[in-house]
């Protein structure tokens, strides 16, 4: 089979139902609760509106909800972007044309005036607002002032559904886009991506069973393909994640 990053995470999802996926803080879910949380998350996406096609701002730090939810909006046709809120942050919005955007509860809070917004500028960092970029919105972790009206939760959209679809093996799809300097971008697809990651295999020893503990996407979908069990790495602090 092509390499796929999507199908082959799914497909060991489905291998090793029972066995330890990730872990963070002191949460840890199976293989099949992976699988289950992502294909829910795809389901639902799908009902509140996202298509094929659909771009996602995704600022959200690794964690189970984060990798449920990049997982579910590449299973439902999008595209996951990563981008910095730099000086650049405007320019490389209207170029990519984001119909959506999921970030911390924290971030959008951050992004209105008030002691959090007031902390990020001390530590250098201008936040854009996000509630105005005009996109649908997806928050991780609690309401918080400044998250919009309407924001739907990752948590709820990974809740298990009666049906679930298993994506088919779509090596050409968008999956992933990254900004590399100013504007230029650098598209991801699901076949190039689980094209690394099995060039990865090669060159590190990593088996099913095996335990690695990273905040790194790239050595934690590795671990998950194999069936290996990923620890996530303690996040930074809030403070210190604004200031970084």
């Amino acid at each position: 089979m092509a390499a796929d990053l999507l199908v082959d995470v799914l497909n060991a999802a489905r291998t090793h139902r029972s066995s330890p996926a990730i872990t963070e803080r002191r949460t840890t879910i199976t293989y099949g609760q992976l699988l289950a949380r992502v294909l829910a998350t795809t389901q639902r996406l799908r009902d509140n509106g996202f298509q094929a096609g659909d771009r996602m701002l995704f600022s959200i730090r690794p964690g189970v909800n984060a990798i449920v939810l990049a997982l579910g909006t590449v299973a439902a046709g999008g595209t996951v972007a990563f981008i910095d809120p730099d000086e650049q942050f405007q320019r490389r919005i209207d170029l990519i044309k984001p119909r959506w955007a999921a970030a911390e509860s924290i971030l959008y809070a951050a992004s209105m005036p008030g002691p959090l917004r007031a902390l990020a500028r001390h530590r250098g960092v201008m936040l854009p607002s996000y509630t105005k970029l005009g996109v649908r919105h997806i928050r991780s972790g609690p309401w918080l002032p400044g998250v919009p009206r309407g924001a739907l939760s990752a948590e709820k959209l990974a809740e298990p559904v009666c049906f679930n679809e298993f994506p088919a093996c779509s090596p050409d799809q968008d999956a992933v886009v990254t900004f590399t300097s100013g504007t230029a971008t650098f598209v991801h697809t699901r076949g190039s991506l689980g094209a690394a990651l099995r060039t990865l295999a090669t060159r590190r020893t990593l088996a099913t069973g095996d335990h690695i503990h990273t905040e790194h996407l790239t050595l934690g979908l590795r671990a998950l393909v194999t069936g290996a069990q990923w620890t996530v790495m303690p996040a930074p602090k809030p403070r210190l994640w604004l200031r970084h």
